[in-house]
This record gives C-alpha cells, sequence and structure tokens, in this order.
C-alpha cells in the first residue's frame, strides 16, 4: 500500500514539457556520506572566508530586531 505523499513515482515533465514518469531511488547511507565529505572539501575555502561587511551589517540589525520584538512581549 502505498501513501498519497509518497512521491517515489512522481509525473515529471521532461524537457518538451510531455509528463514522464519518474522513479526516485535512495541513495545508500555510504554514498551519502561520500557525497557529503565530497561536498565540504569542494565548498571548504569558500566556508573559511569572511562574511562580507555588508552580511554582517544584515545579520546585527536582524538580531537588533529581533531582541526589540522579543522584549516588546
Amino acid at each position: 500500500m502505498t501513501r498519497a505523499s509518497d512521491d517515489r513515482h512522481a509525473i515529471l515533465p521532461d524537457e518538451h514539457g510531455a509528463a514522464v514518469p519518474r522513479t526516485r531511488t535512495r541513495l545508500e547511507p555510504a554514498a551519502r556520506r561520500r557525497i557529503g565529505q565530497n561536498l565540504r572539501v569542494l565548498y571548504a575555502d569558500v566556508l573559511a572566508q569572511p562574511l562580507p561587511a555588508r552580511f554582517e551589517a544584515l545579520l546585527a540589525d536582524l538580531a537588533a530586531q529581533q531582541k526589540t520584538e522579543e522584549s516588546s512581549r
């Protein structure tokens, strides 16, 4: 019995818009770990870079806004 929310057999459009059934398979845990490790290696340099000053300012503004909202409750 399949659940209604089970989308492993979803109908997806192809490049021409025609409906094509597609089966989504689950990856083995070892494959998921290898992919995760490779992505971490690939993006390590990007993650090590400092945030741009504009992002830091936006984060500070959001934190201040959240603090103000919490104190007004």
